[in-house]
């Protein structure tokens, strides 16, 4: 039986690749020669030692020890890859683990080591990367694809501050977190909580219990109130007894952490344009996941975007309250000053009427004249306001119809002429045959043409001259007005439809807003309106409106 005993023992010792026979316990009990020499021993000194006492990699042993352990349980045997020391250094082997019935039927491994070829190797290794490749593929599209989510319910709910902070505290749960608690900066003084989610809805009472309003602490050391501060976000992969410590100066924190069992969390500022909005505190319980550098960066994403959603909604909201204030001052001044200037235009006209047998009193006439013009201009200068409001808030009117282009040129000239020949200019009307009908509120348009023929006559010194016109431009109609006055600096030129706009060396008192509302009329009927001007030759401006097909081209696509 010893002969048999050291026999089988000479052939396991000479086996050519590393083997190792484990008892029950995970102890070596016997060695292959090239098992010790490629761990740098000799059988002798492994015999006794458990895997753990090995000078190889831990994870390795831990993987080797899991299968012994599962293989004593099933009776199966197993094989697995795993880097294993050799002659040539580490590299990858086959491990053949297989149960060894011992005497009085202990249970005993074998594990047996045989080196992958060097091909074997590569596609090994190939196949370890492309499947590690896939994995991060797979990785990056789900959060690209978590991303797109959130954007699309952020931006596509109405522009309502919380109701955002509402959504993205649901956006992270359960994706991203078992416990949402989104903050907001209030007045810069105090932090107000704005949601809360969770993923087991029977904890909410929970959440009522956590104060929903705080004071900030400068001197916070950890927690919402240092990230409110320092605009850095806090990652903690492991909440610890010493953490919860380092904590106590700020009790909000430690109690806040262990009314909601925290395991892992992280504090993301939400920040847009400079300024510190509030903060998204993203907490893992019972879940038992920890975070991670990916997980912070994936919740900074998230925080980024919804930054930008929320605070788009607050400028929403401050632009709704600006334009209703805006809208109560248009009626005041709609209401309020229309009537009494209407009292004091009606005066201007009594003292300016001529009497019968009255002769008239010059110093009364000049002053009512002066009354009158100034009445007119605050009239003007009233309606132009109202109209740029209603063009802002695109309510404004258009009453359209058929109207013959070359009408209503004539018929602006007509407003226009006593004026432009009382400065000593020269109006040429420009109306070739066969100029088409355009579709237009006749009312509106007449306004554009009467703006930049005053325009055109207020910048065009005596002995100048004014040319008004139009022609079919495919299926339109453009309308022009050029002059031959200073014209103006291409620097100021691409500014001239702006609002509240004027030429620096203008001596006007007006609004401004004069060009800015012809050009929102055109758009109103989808044309476009162009400014060019030659500094000291002149300016022309022109626009477009929508022409009638004639009968014969009605015809021809009919």
């Amino acid at each position: 039986m010893n002969e048999q005993s050291n026999g089988w023992a000479d052939v396991f010792m000479a086996l050519p690749t590393p083997a190792y026979l484990l008892d029950d316990a995970g102890k070596i009990q016997a060695c292959s020669l090239m098992g010790a020499q490629v761990l740098g021993t000799s059988p002798t000194a492994l015999r006794g030692h458990r895997w753990g006492e090995l000078q190889v990699d831990r994870e390795v042993l831990a993987r080797l020890e899991a299968e012994r352990a599962r293989l004593l349980v099933t009776g199966k045997p197993c094989s697995l890859e795993l880097s294993w020391p050799s002659a040539e250094g580490i590299r990858l082997h086959t491990f053949q683990l297989a149960p060894v019935a011992g005497p009085e039927g202990a249970s005993r491994v074998l594990v047996t080591a045989q080196p992958l070829s060097e091909a074997e190797t590569v596609y090994t290794r190939a196949l370890e990367l492309e499947q590690a490749a896939r994995a991060e593929v797979e990785t990056a599209e789900r959060r690209r694809s978590f991303l797109y989510q959130a954007m699309t319910t952020l931006f596509a709910h109405p522009p309502d501050p919380q109701g955002m902070y509402t959504l993205l505290a649901h956006l992270a749960v359960p994706d991203l977190a078992d416990w949402c608690l989104v903050d907001a900066l209030d007045q810069g003084a105090s932090v107000c909580r704005m949601a809360v989610a969770c993923l087991d809805p029977t904890l909410e009472e929970r959440a009522r219990a956590l104060p929903r309003r705080m004071e900030l602490r400068p001197d916070a050391p950890v927690g919402l109130m240092r990230v409110l501060r320092t605009g850095e976000s806090e990652l903690v992969p492991a909440v610890t007894d010493s953490l919860l410590r380092a904590a106590a100066a700020e009790p909000y924190h430690p109690a806040l952490l262990t009314q909601l069992q925290a395991g892992s969390y992280m504090i993301v500022p939400l920040r847009a344009r400079g300024n510190s909005l509030g903060a998204v505190t993203f907490v893992s319980s019972g879940s038992g996941r920890r975070y991670g550098p990916e997980d912070l960066a994936l919740a900074e994403d998230l925080c980024q975007r919804a930054s930008l959603a929320i605070d788009n909604a607050r400028l929403f909201g401050e632009s709704r309250r600006a334009t209703r204030a805006r809208e109560d001052l248009l009626a005041v001044v709609s209401h309020d000053l229309k009537n009494p200037l209407g009292v004091v235009q009606l005066g201007a006209a009594l003292l300016l009427r001529e009497r019968p047998n009255v002769p008239r009193d010059e110093h009364v006439h000049k002053h009512a004249t002066r009354i009158r013009d100034a009445s007119d201009r605050a009239l003007r200068l009233i309606s132009d306001l109202l109209d740029w409001g209603r063009l802002e808030e695109g309510r404004l009117p258009l009453e359209t119809r058929e109207v013959d282009a070359s009408a209503l040129v004539l018929e602006a000239v007509d407003s226009i002429r006593p004026l432009a020949e009382a400065h000593g200019l020269q109006v040429v009307v420009e109306l070739p045959e066969g100029l088409p009908r355009v579709v237009c509120d006749r009312g509106r348009v007449l306004q554009v043409l009467g703006n930049l023929l005053g325009n055109a006559v207020k910048f065009t010194d005596p002995g100048g001259r004014v040319t008004v016109g139009a022609r079919t431009q495919g299926d339109e109609a453009r309308l022009y007005v050029r002059d031959t006055g200073k014209g103006i600096p291409p620097e100021q030129l691409s500014y001239v439809f702006d609002r509240y706009w004027q030429a620096k060396d203008s001596v006007s008192r007006g609004t401004g807003l004069g060009l800015a509302i012809a050009k929102g009329l055109v758009e109103a009927h989808g044309g476009r309106i162009e400014a060019q001007s030659t500094l000291g030759e002149g300016s022309t401006f022109s626009f477009t409106l929508h022409a009638v097909p004639s009968h014969e081209e009605r015809v021809l696509h009919s």
